[in-house]
């Protein structure tokens, strides 16, 4: 078994190593009279600079100061020559090497706003049941508090909202749940797109899309369900969604031209799915 792993492993790293200079000799191959022309420039610059020129370090690359590494070498061309068109191979061949996908568009690594409403979210209905004990299933299907408990908690109540000015209801729905199940599928979705949203768009979009997508929610329900209780995330997460569909739809309206717009397509094509699917 270990001997079969290592030869695995070997095979996969001699693949890696034969599509990163195939990508080279393929670069190399369909630009090489744009190097020279840059070659051209570069000394041009270098006689206008005072002719310094270090023949030790020529054709030695371990005394080059700026070493690349073969990634970052490729990543470099392929970025010079973005005005031509490229094919699904040059696609393949980026994200063999890591240069495109879904983590390269990413805008931070962390998404604190989408763990902090998931967090509160989780702690609020546990002390909700503490506090006022779990309604029977005949009353609330969704193993939680009894209406009575969710109103008192700020739940969407369109009597008060109208009447009484009670407008903070328009927001605190979003932090409460009917029970158990309503709060696993939230947070369940909410954790997982949201999460990957929030690091592709920023913490401050996210936060626009996902209050106001809240706010649009609640002042739908008073206006359309006046007579119901209402609680819940589920107008802010499928305002996320809203969002994601309508940024892949004007995505798909541009030409793709570079390396990574081809890759980036490809993407939001899986966005696509994942959207579709979630609504």
């Amino acid at each position: 078994m270990a001997a079969n792993a290592s030869s695995l492993l070997a095979k996969a790293r001699k693949g890696q190593r034969g599509v990163v200079e195939s990508a080279r000799r393929d670069w190399n191959r369909r630009s090489s009279s744009r190097g020279r022309r840059r070659d051209g420039e570069k000394e041009g610059d270098d006689e206008e600079g005072g002719g310094c020129d270090d023949s030790s370090s020529v054709g030695d690359p371990t005394h080059m100061p700026g070493k690349k590494s073969e990634a970052e070498a490729v990543t470099e061309d392929y970025q010079l020559d973005a005005d031509r068109s490229f094919d699904s191979e040059d696609c393949r061949r980026a994200e063999a090497l890591g240069l495109v996908g879904e983590e390269t568009h990413y805008r931070q690594r962390f998404a604190p706003c989408s763990v902090m409403f998931c967090v509160v979210q989780c702690i609020i209905l546990p002390v909700m049941m503490w506090q006022c004990g779990v309604a029977p299933l005949s009353i609330n299907p969704m193993i939680g508090p009894y209406p009575d408990t969710l109103n008192y908690w700020g739940a969407k109540n369109a009597v008060l909202i109208v009447e009484d000015g009670e407008l903070y209801r328009l927001v605190t729905p979003i932090f409460l749940h009917a029970g158990l199940i309503h709060l696993l599928g939230n947070v369940m979705v909410q954790a997982e797109v949201g999460n990957r949203w929030e690091k592709e768009w920023g913490s401050v979009i996210w936060m626009i899309i996902y209050m106001g997508s809240a706010v649009g929610s609640s002042i739908a329900s008073t206006c359309f369900m006046p007579d119901n209780i209402s609680v819940g995330s589920s107008g802010a997460v499928m305002g996320l969604f809203g969002a994601k569909f309508s940024e892949i739809f004007l995505l798909c309206c541009e030409r793709s031209r570079s390396i990574r717009d081809l890759a980036a397509e490809k993407a939001r094509k899986r966005q696509v799915c994942l959207v579709v699917g979630g609504l």
